[in-house]
């Protein structure tokens, strides 16, 4: 959760009206979509609930610039902590970095979707990117397919919105965003540009720990016991792959199961989107090297693809001694790259 995307935000929709309602229980089901408006003067936001095609509805924000505007859609990490809280109350934030500045502007349309049945407040954890204390709904629900079905179909309807030119489109993956992202850019033609930020993995999420293994201390020996150790987790991962309350490395064999199955590389390799990747060389979530791996893939294709490598950094992309101000500039790289076409 990042301070200065929280204050910009809570600055920018003080006159902000509006309830937030609880995301629907898993049996309900909305039956057309609605359109819920906040108006805070400077910035105007759409809150959309349409339908979901993966038993469950589909919600989420966009910004009204005014005029036909590019689209921008922030995919937010992993977890189930909301990408806004509090927008019809005077304590209203934004925990997706850099959304809330770039609305701001009214150069873009500019989006974010919600996680089915995630919170309606960030939970109460010292890890906020895992999921073990996450709404058994939503651990329930929450994979790979689902959530890239709920992409597409709010992607789908925010190209269709007036105030959207649906010939620019960036979507711009943070952590597990940057995986999903690389998906939905081969499913979805219409994307035309996708960043990747602390990610995305490299042939698959697998490779990340297999590097981890490789990189981590001790003798070769030490190496392959780790080895060892990872695959008889991921053998029980296979042997239960539907399951909602086992995990590992805080998550549900459900999403490890469905991540895992995916090759983000590949799907960026089949995509007709521009490519712009930005990690920090010292991720210790991420390896660095996953994301060589994906980079090395598009390059041999001969494809149009910029990659930014931070020294020093972590996986949120900054080095020590550095502040908020130096991410937003990583950030506002990744527009003013769009903006190149």
């Amino acid at each position: 959760m990042h301070r200065y995307a929280k204050v910009v935000l809570a600055a920018a929709l003080v006159t902000a009206i509006g309830v937030w309602p609880a995301m629907a229980a898993p049996a309900a089901q909305e039956e057309k979509s609605r359109e819920e408006k906040f108006d805070a003067g400077a910035l105007v936001l759409s809150r959309f609930t349409l339908p979901g095609d993966a038993g469950a509805p589909v919600r989420y924000v966009l910004s009204r610039p005014g005029h036909k505007a590019p689209l921008v859609l922030y995919i937010q990490g992993s977890g189930c902590v909301p990408p806004f809280v509090g927008l019809g109350t005077p304590k209203r934030s934004s925990n997706i970095f850099s959304w809330a500045p770039l609305a701001a502007r009214h150069r873009y349309a500019v989006m974010a979707v919600d996680k089915p049945y995630q919170p309606e407040q960030p939970p109460a954890t010292d890890r906020p990117g895992t999921a073990t204390a996450c709404p058994p709904a939503f651990n329930a629900h929450f994979s790979y397919d689902s959530w890239l079905v709920t992409l597409k179909a709010a992607l789908r309807h925010a190209l269709a919105q007036p105030d959207v030119d649906a010939s620019r489109v960036l979507v711009i993956g943070i952590s597990e965003g940057a995986a999903v992202a690389a998906g939905l850019a081969r499913a979805m033609p219409e994307l035309t540009h996708v960043a990747l930020i602390g990610g995305p993995p490299g042939p698959t999420q697998l490779y990340d720990f297999i590097v981890h293994a490789y990189a981590g201390p001790g003798s070769d020996d030490d190496k392959l016991r780790r080895l060892r150790e990872l695959d008889a987790t991921i053998d029980a991962i296979a042997a239960d792959p539907r399951s909602a309350d086992k995990f590992f490395a805080g998550h549900t064999y459900l999403r490890w199961s469905s991540f895992f199955a995916q090759s983000h590389g590949e799907d960026l390799a089949q995509a007709r989107a521009k490519v712009y990747m930005v990690d920090g060389m010292q991720d210790a979530s991420v390896p660095i090297l996953s994301s060589e791996a994906t980079y090395a893939r598009l390059r041999g294709l001969g494809r149009d693809v910029t990659f930014r490598r931070i020294p020093n950094a972590d996986h949120g992309l900054m080095a020590p001694g550095q502040g908020w101000q130096d991410l937003q500039e990583e950030y506002d790289a990744v527009i003013k790259w769009f903006e190149r076409g």
